[in-house]
């Protein structure tokens, strides 16, 4: 179970060049806010914290950096297309790309055959709403990406349209740092 207090985030440091695991580290027992040790496996994990506005990075299962962010104007799961909510769950980073409005942006694997089926057991109950007869979909193009919003993201306004946005100097250094593949996971 992932447990995380509302504190604010650490002082700005570089993210750390990601290094090999030793071998020899001994396996942690207890979870905290700074030691997961389910993820001691991997390079590199994202925890998306939406009840904090944090995005914290771990590496090999230490928090290595916490980033301030904002995410969608309405709050809940994200169920489809144009509902102006952003996702909950376990995702991956499936594209990398430089992005004119909003500096970096790096593609979740939004929806996921989870998402998916969440949506067609809504539709099939009538709880989608219809657009000019046609339900709208799960929708797609979920990231983490930049701001051209520097004031509502200072204010901690939730402005976007299911996507997670950081300042433009943490999308620069989290993009150089994170690679395709990593797991990204978003909790209420």
């Amino acid at each position: 179970m992932l447990m995380f207090s509302c504190a604010a985030p650490p002082r700005p440091q570089p993210l750390p060049k990601p290094q090999p695991r030793p071998a020899a580290v001994p396996p942690q027992r207890i979870d905290n806010e700074s030691t997961l040790a389910w993820a001691i496996e991997e390079e590199v994990f994202i925890i998306v914290d939406k009840g904090c506005q944090l995005l914290h990075v771990y590496q090999h299962g230490h928090l290595a950096r916490s980033y301030p962010m904002v995410f969608s104007r309405r709050d809940g799961r994200k169920l489809y297309e144009g509902d102006k909510r952003t996702p909950v769950g376990l995702y991956m980073i499936i594209g990398k790309r430089h992005h004119p409005r909003w500096s970096r942006f790096m593609l979740l694997d939004y929806p996921t055959p989870a998402d998916v089926h969440r949506y067609q057991q809504h539709e099939e109950k009538g709880q989608v709403p219809l657009h000019k007869g046609t339900a709208p979909g799960p929708g797609d193009a979920i990231g983490i990406h930049g701001t051209n919003h520097k004031v509502l993201n200072e204010a901690q306004v939730n402005w976007t349209m299911g996507c997670i946005s950081l300042f433009n100097p943490h999308i620069r250094e989290l993009y150089a740092r994170v690679p395709p593949g990593t797991l990204v996971y978003i909790k209420e």
